[in-house]
């Protein structure tokens, strides 16, 4: 009988336990941990009148951009190659922990919009 308490004791703590350390993490930290293991991918997407692309961030979406971001208006991106560039760029910001907004002369080095 002493030895069935000694037993039920060790497997409550261990199942405590491991509740504790899985509940440890804050969602944060689990984005934070897995963004190192580069689980961010981009796919472009067609729109009624051109492209955009979503980006993924461990399998859920995180950016979905059906228009040109930084330049007035809601245009969509012309050639599904822009919008591959520009999602490419979101994407390496993502990974070296960088706001991913994209700027007006980010579009221009990429060829997107005229200076």
């Amino acid at each position: 009988m002493k030895s069935t308490f000694n037993i039920n004791a060790v497997i409550v703590f261990v199942a405590v336990s491991i509740m504790y350390s899985c509940n440890n993490h804050t969602p944060g930290n689990l984005l934070h941990e897995n963004k190192h293991r580069g689980d961010i991918i981009a796919q472009t997407f067609k729109t009624g009148d051109g492209w955009g692309y979503n980006v993924f961030v461990n399998d859920k979406l995180f950016i979905k951009q059906s228009i040109i971001p930084a330049i007035e208006g809601n245009k969509s991106f012309a050639k599904e190659e822009d919008a591959i560039k520009v999602a490419t760029l979101v994407v390496n910001k993502i990974k070296q922990h960088e706001i991913p907004a994209i700027r007006l002369d980010e579009l221009q080095q990429c060829g997107i919009v005229r200076r």
